[in-house]
């Protein structure tokens, strides 16, 4: 688990640190979860050994910290506790970075996609044999001048179970498409969770004036929200889910895409970025579970339908 970055120097403690154990261990640090857009988490092991994970684009990375171990977790960062031994104590710490760091590119976010290889595909039968062929933790940004849509549903589900497909561009017959294997079988919040990934790695290129992140920020996160309006949410209400709770995403949605279509302007921009870091964290802190805990074995013909979704 690779750490992201040195903190910056600006950082402000905020509260005190908490201290936990086997335990006391909250159920929010056991699920992913992950410090908002301007915080920065540090967790300081003071006792035994603490085990965490980190939800990358393409796989699950484990660290074990020991006694005096000490880990800082940049913005944006999934993670989450996996086993404290027995005699395990730990702290965990949570500081503000200047307020100008909730409009800055997210670092781990803005590697996703740049550090992804570029394959052009010419027909199906290559599309077929390239994601056949991913052993875990590829990462590919795949270029083809063909719908990609009935390729991929030609090949069976068991064979695309441990992918994760996210397209970002189509158009005049082609795509490009960012696609991970992560050598586990991909359940419905854990490819929600990924598809926030891409589309914080689009608005980090954007950020930083990348050409074309735009446009695929645009196409991502529209994708994204249909996915949950047409596909989830209706699934989880059905299934006995908050329909409080599903009001006000498509609420917030909403507010999305109107602050969206007005990114030039700094104030959208601002509200944007906040908006979607809070919208994307209480999905997956709080609404995830409770849709897959409503929905059961349900939501893993979901999976390949979220992906199947065109854009």
């Amino acid at each position: 688990m690779a750490n992201p970055a040195e903190p910056p120097p600006d950082l402000r403690r905020l509260g005190c640190s908490r201290e936990y154990g086997p335990a006391s261990l909250p159920d929010r640090l056991t699920r992913w979860h992950r410090p908002r857009a301007d915080r920065w988490e540090r967790i300081y092991v003071g006792a035994g050994r603490l085990t965490i994970a980190h939800l990358g684009a393409a796989a699950v990375a484990k660290e074990t910290l020991g006694a005096g171990g000490t880990r800082w977790v940049g913005p944006g960062m999934r993670w989450r506790v996996v086993h404290a031994a027995p005699d395990t104590r730990f702290e965990l710490e949570v500081h503000a970075a200047a307020p100008a760091a909730a409009s800055a590119p997210p670092r781990l976010q803005a590697d996703t996609l740049a550090e992804a290889e570029p394959v052009e595909v010419e027909d199906a039968r290559a599309l077929g044999r390239l994601l056949r062929g991913l052993a875990a933790g590829d990462r590919r940004l795949v270029h083809g001048r063909f719908d990609w849509v009935g390729p991929l549903q030609q090949i069976p589900a068991a064979e695309t179970c441990n992918l994760s497909w996210h397209p970002l561009e189509a158009g005049d017959g082609g795509f490009t498409a960012f696609v991970a294997c992560t050598g586990h079988p991909v359940g419905l919040a854990d490819y929600l969770g990924r598809d926030h990934l891409v589309i914080e790695a689009a608005l980090a290129g954007m950020l930083r004036g990348e050409a074309g992140y735009s446009a695929w920020l645009r196409t991502s996160l529209e994708r994204h929200i249909r996915i949950e309006e047409s596909l989830v949410f209706p699934a989880y209400v059905a299934g006995g889910g908050r329909e409080a709770w599903v009001r006000g995403l498509n609420s917030e949605h909403t507010h999305i895409r109107q602050y969206l279509a007005a990114l030039p302007e700094s104030d959208a921009r601002r509200k944007f970025v906040r908006l979607l870091d809070s919208h994307d964290d209480k999905e997956e802190r709080v609404v995830y579970p409770d849709i897959m805990a409503h929905l059961g074995a349900r939501a893993d013909s979901l999976v390949r339908a979220a992906m199947l979704f065109p854009l």
